[in-house]
This record gives structure tokens, sequence and C-alpha cells, in this order.
């Protein structure tokens, strides 16, 4: 299983910024917290569908001591150059529900200086291959009707995304998960392509030190 408990891999941005995405982990409450702190008054609004002063205890050991098959998250983790320093940029979740093993609960957030730098759709890409892999088969979304972003971030992976009422103010976002072998076949794709990348580079210079010779 690619996406366990010891999950880790380097991610390149829109921008060419690397950052680490991994599994999150217990030791990650403190983190968790100061980033909830960072968040905006809107983006804690979105995140939790009502205002939030902030994460409890009970709330941190939740969102951080995950048991890898009926809750898994992927944080983004950011480390600066000068000391080192570990901060969080966004995370990812889904919660199996109790009612339908099928089905599982999605939740993206991302912190406000790291929005439209290309987070949030690689987080969704492999949060949604972690409900794949543990055989769920639907990811349900809940939003406010006015958060545009997450709607455009599902719509944009989803052009099929089902949207639904669930109360006023609230939409459910419904995602079907591809199945496994599909997953596994783009990760493959996406090796050939770095290879051949590898390769094509390789023989451009291999060319340019022949020129050089015949010079």
């Amino acid at each position: 299983m690619k996406y366990s408990l010891s999950y880790q891999e380097p991610v390149e941005l829109n921008d060419g910024k690397i950052v680490t995405f991994r599994a999150i982990q217990p030791s990650d409450k403190s983190a968790l917290s100061d980033a909830f702190e960072e968040l905006s008054l809107e983006s804690r609004r979105r995140r939790f569908l009502a205002s939030k002063s902030g994460l409890t205890d009970k709330e941190l050991n939740y969102f951080t001591e995950i048991d890898g098959v009926n809750h898994y998250a992927i944080v983004a983790v950011v480390t600066t150059a000068e000391d080192g320093a570990q901060s969080g940029a966004g995370v990812a979740r889904i919660v199996r529900t109790d009612d339908d093993p099928a089905a599982a609960e999605l939740a993206i957030v991302i912190a406000d200086a790291w929005q439209r730098r290309g987070i949030g759709r690689k987080l969704l890409e492999r949060i949604v291959a972690v409900a794949s892999e543990r055989g769920i088969k639907r990811i349900r979304a809940m939003s406010l009707a006015d958060n545009d972003q997450l709607r455009g971030l599902l719509e944009k992976y989803d052009d099929g995304v089902e949207v639904g009422p669930t109360r006023s103010g609230v939409l459910q976002f419904t995602l079907t998960v591809p199945p496994p072998d599909r997953h596994a076949a783009m990760d493959a794709m996406i090796s050939i392509l770095r290879l051949a990348a590898l390769v094509e580079g390789t023989d451009v210079q291999l060319e340019k030190k022949e020129e050089d010779r015949s010079c």
C-alpha cells in the first residue's frame, strides 16, 4: 500500500517550490494548532461551516491520531531553508462513514499564504488515491454554498461531481472514486514520462558535448 502511515513524498508546486506531503502524525498536534491560528476567519468558516476560535485537545487528538484505514490525512509541510523550521501549508483527510463503508467524508484546508499554488489539487489527487486503495467508492464533501474555491477545486478534478443541497446555505459534493488500477496506471505513466524526459535531457547533453569537441 503506497499511502500507509509512513507515507512521505516531495511534491513540486506550480511555481517550482518543493513541499513535503506525508501522513499526519500524533506529533503534529502543536503544528496543527499553530496552523489553525494562522488561518483567516473566512478560511476557518469555510472549513468548519461556522466561525471557530480554536481547536480543542479532543479535536487535536482526533485530527492527528488516525488509524490509517478508516481515517487518513495527508499534511503538506514546508521547511524553511534558513533554520530548517517546519510549518503546515495544508491538509486533506477522509473519514469512512459509519452508515456506508463504501463512502467517506472529505475535508481540505489550505493555509491562506499557500492558496492558489496547486497544493489543494495535489492533495485532492492523493487523498482520492488513498480512498481507492481502501475500497472506498464515493467521497462526499460538505461546503458552504459560497465556498467557490472548494467547488472549483472539486469540479476541475471531476467534471461529473454531483452537487446537492443538504440544508440552508450548505451543499454536498459527491465524487466517484476511480478503481485502484487507474491510479497505478497513472503512476506508471508519470514514471515513464519522467524517464523519457531524463533520457532526452541526457541525449541533449551528449549532443552538446559532441558539438563542443568538434569546434
